[in-house]
């Protein structure tokens, strides 16, 4: 955000960029920047900076009840919808914001269960996302956050504001090979922490109603979180499709594209096929190239490239 104010310091008006600036008042939008970097006035004006507040990343994990259905068969066999009773509802979820120590949560009473109405706990996650820029989860774009969608148009919820998603377990999947890839695992091989340990009875004694168990839920639900949090930590450097945190961060300076620290060292080239670009270490580990290209254009009319055939 650019602001525009006079020469006693009172704010004039705001705008998104320099540029915006520039069109608007139809005056040079790099003069309007080289003031905002001098502190100096230009148009009798001073021009300020002010820094977007980080990015809002959300870390969270859902529990669900399983499906209660009629079967003859335990094996290889096929439900149908008029087999269904009852379908997953949303048990209990927990969350907090990256890097703070405060967790949140919250479950589904033995009323409600009873009821199957999980509509309270569905409205609370939903205003969390609604608050979010950035969400992670475990499976999250293929678990998480359909059923949160599932279960949020059911109960009459709109779609909550655009958030941007990181899967650890796509980040997992796509970038290594783990033995396994479940959050568990992936602890326990980073060494950061452990699931709650259980079995199906938890779940079966929290559709039946019971508080103790519906808490135990949640406790387990917490300790997700807690791992799931430290697992991203540990994975975030080398996710290469992670939202780019230079678009929250309104920097005078290069920033991290992951992380959003300006501790950055310049590290060798990135080279496409038809430019080069300078690259650059964060403390975090990641390394992220510069958007100028650096490759002289005199030379660039020698390169050659392919031809696409098909």
């Amino acid at each position: 955000m650019i602001e525009q104010r006079d020469l006693n310091g009172n704010l004039v008006r705001t705008f998104k960029s320099g540029r915006q600036a520039g069109r608007i008042l139809k005056i040079s939008k790099t003069e309007i920047n080289e003031a905002v970097r001098t502190g100096n006035s230009f148009k009798g004006f001073f021009w300020v900076r002010k820094n977007e507040a980080p990015p809002k990343v959300l870390v969270f994990d859902v529990e669900s009840s399983p499906s209660v259905v009629y079967t003859f068969s335990r094996f290889n066999t096929s439900i149908g919808i008029n087999q269904v009773i009852r379908d997953p509802i949303m048990l209990t979820w927990a969350a907090k914001w990256l890097g703070d120590v405060k967790i949140m949560s919250d479950a589904i009473t033995p009323k409600e269960v009873l009821k199957f109405n999980d509509k309270r706990i569905v409205s609370s996650l939903w205003k969390l996302f609604n608050e979010a820029d950035i969400v992670i989860a475990h499976y999250g774009d293929k678990f998480d956050i359909p059923l949160l969608n599932a279960r949020a148009i059911l109960n009459g919820l709109p779609p909550f504001s655009p958030v941007k998603s990181i899967d650890t377990k796509q980040a997992a999947s796509r970038h290594f090979k783990f033995p396994s890839n479940k959050l568990d695992a992936i602890a326990s091989y980073f060494g950061v922490g452990q699931k709650i340990k259980t079995d199906f009875d938890l779940w079966k004694h929290c559709l039946e109603g019971d508080p103790q168990e519906i808490k135990n839920m949640e406790a387990y639900n917490i300790q997700d979180v807690v791992v799931l949090e430290e697992v991203y930590l540990k994975l975030r450097p080398y996710i290469t499709n992670h939202p780019n945190l230079g678009i929250y961060l309104e920097s005078d300076k290069m920033v991290c594209r992951v992380c959003g620290s300006d501790h950055l060292k310049p590290e060798g080239y990135y080279r496409t096929q038809v430019s080069k670009y300078p690259a650059y270490r964060c403390e975090c580990g990641a390394v992220s190239r510069g958007r100028k290209t650096i490759y002289p254009k005199e030379k660039k009319g020698n390169l050659l490239t392919n031809i696409n055939r098909f």
